[in-house]
C-alpha cells in the first residue's frame, strides 16, 4: 500500500513563522520525512509530495497522490494564530468524506496520546488538497508555531519524531482496519 505524505508549504512559501524564526515549511518537511521512514519500516510505500525545500502547488500535490493511486493522503502543517496563547493539535478532513473523518480521528487520537498537547479535535474543511484527492485525505495541524512554547517543541527532533510516529501509527491502524473489513 502506498501513502502520500505532503509536507505543507516549501520553497518560496515558508508558511507560518514562529516568534523565534522557526519556519513552518522546515518543520513540515522534517516531520514528513520521519513519517515516511516509520511507514516504510511498517512495510508501506511512502511517497512525499516534496523531499526538499521546493515550492509545489496545491494542485500538483493532489495530482501526484491521484496519479500514484495512494491509499491515503496526509498533509502535515503547523498552525498559527494572532492570539499567541492559542495551542493544541487538530486534524482536518473533507466535509463529505466519512473515510477521511475516520482516518482523521485515528491520527488525532494517536497524536494526543503520543505527543501530548491540547486536543482541538477533528474538524471539517474545504482545503484544496482534501477536496481534490481521490482517496481518504487529512490535513494535520501539529501545534501552533505562533505559540512560543509550542514553537520550541516543534523545533525539537524528539518531538518531531513523536508526531511522526503518532501519524504513522494512526495511518497504520486505519489501513489495517480497512484491510480486515475487506477480507471479511
Amino acid at each position: 500500500m502506498r501513502i502520500c505524505i505532503d509536507p505543507g508549504h516549501g520553497g518560496r512559501d515558508p508558511g507560518a513563522v514562529g516568534q523565534d524564526g522557526l519556519l513552518e515549511k522546515d518543520v513540515n518537511l522534517a516531520v514528513a520525512k520521519r513519517v515516511a521512514k516509520h511507514l516504510e519500516n511498517m512495510g508501506y510505500e511512502a511517497i512525499l509530495t516534496r523531499s526538499e525545500d521546493e515550492y509545489v502547488s496545491l494542485g500538483a500535490r493532489s495530482k501526484l497522490a491521484n496519479l500514484h493511486r495512494v491509499s491515503v493522503f496526509v498533509s502535515i502543517h503547523c498552525n498559527s494564530a494572532e492570539n499567541r496563547a492559542a495551542q493544541g493539535t487538530e486534524t482536518f478532513c473533507y466535509p463529505t468524506s466519512s473515510e477521511g473523518k475516520t482516518l482523521a480521528e485515528m491520527v488525532q487520537r494517536e497524536l494526543i496520546s503520543r505527543a501530548g498537547g491540547k486536543d482541538r479535535g477533528v474538524k471539517h474543511a474545504n482545503f484544496q488538497v482534501l477536496r481534490e484527492t481521490a482517496m481518504p485525505a487529512i490535513l494535520v495541524e501539529l501545534a501552533f508555531i505562533s505559540n512560543e512554547d509550542e514553537e520550541h517543541k516543534l523545533a525539537s527532533p524528539d518531538v518531531q519524531d513523536a508526531y511522526a510516529l503518532a501519524i504513522s501509527e494512526g495511518v497504520d491502524t486505519y489501513l489495517v482496519g480497512r484491510f480486515k473489513e475487506r477480507v471479511l
